[in-house]
């Protein structure tokens, strides 16, 4: 197996047609048929099941991929650390994060990187939760923006930031029964005015709407549901456009208009949103991306 063989199978298996992964790779689609049936021949094994022009990975790809992957992690930490030796530093780092964060903080992070390495840029993997972990075991990332808990047998990490959960409402709903206090952001309301408000949800697996089903629960009150949506952009435009309320994070104030939306803390102590850079376990990281990490944190 070789770094060639290994783009094309993945790509292949990421594509899922050879038509699209041809494409993908700038070579002509019946080029890759052939190479890929070299490659199976030379293994003596499929790798695909190939079917109305679509293809998927058998159990022999599949561990194919597996190794592949850790071929191409290692190959990745080798440039890394032929980058830190090179006098003029070039290329790029690359950041897994939730399209949230990528709008909300890589814009400041990557001007300030620009700063300090004005040869080298930022690429940004942007992914739901559940597939930043799955593809930051693979090394896919040189740094992986997410919220605790992390699996500390499989990642390092240093905790960036805290994020206070805060409830936003549209300017079009009566203000509510608030006050001010030195250790929250906004003022604050207690939880239980929530009952029987019209909510904007997010999908079940999202943080914040487990954090709205712990409320409910604990208060004994209950939300009329306004409409479902699967990111916290999503929501947030909701509110702003007078669906209804919603639990969110501090920082995505940047999304709104101080005309469209207010804020409030709560009374009660919530769990607070842990904020890490995370990467994978006994991987060197290399001097640009030990800065870009500083940088992060200094944000």
């Amino acid at each position: 197996m070789n770094l060639k063989q290994c783009k094309y199978v993945m790509t292949l298996s990421q594509e899922g047609s050879f038509s699209r992964a041809a494409e993908t790779l700038n070579i002509s689609q019946p080029s890759l048929s052939q190479y890929i049936k070299n490659i199976e021949k030379e293994l003596d094994i499929e790798l695909f099941e190939r079917s109305g022009g679509f293809v998927r990975l058998t159990d022999a790809g599949n561990i194919y991929i597996e190794a592949g992957r850790k071929i191409l992690d290692i190959e990745h930490q080798m440039q890394n650390r032929l980058s830190d030796i090179a006098e003029n530093k070039t290329g790029s780092v690359v950041i897994g994060t939730s399209p949230y964060r990528s709008a909300s903080m890589m814009p400041m992070i990557a001007k300030a990187f620009q700063k300090v390495h004005p040869g080298m840029h930022i690429v940004v993997e942007e992914m739901t939760s559940n597939e930043l972990i799955e593809d930051a075991e693979h090394g896919k990332f040189d740094l992986c923006l997410t919220l605790m808990p992390v699996d500390k047998r499989i990642f390092s990490y240093e905790k960036i930031a805290e994020e206070e959960i805060v409830l936003a409402v549209p300017t079009s709903f009566p203000e509510m029964n608030a006050e001010k206090t030195s250790c929250r952001k906004y003022p604050a309301i207690d939880a239980r005015e929530l009952d029987g408000c019209s909510y904007v949800s997010i999908t079940e697996s999202q943080v914040m709407q487990k954090t709205l089903e712990n409320i409910c629960r604990d208060y004994g009150i209950s939300v009329e549901k306004a409409a479902v949506v699967k990111s916290l952009e999503a929501q947030i435009a909701m509110v702003r456009a007078g669906v209804g309320m919603a639990l969110v994070p501090t920082g995505i104030e940047t999304f709104c208009s101080g005309d469209e939306v207010r804020f409030y803390s709560f009374k009660q102590e919530l769990p607070r949103r842990e904020v890490v850079a995370m990467w994978k376990k006994n991987r060197a990281l290399s001097q640009a991306t030990q800065e870009l990490l500083e940088i992060i944190k200094n944000i």
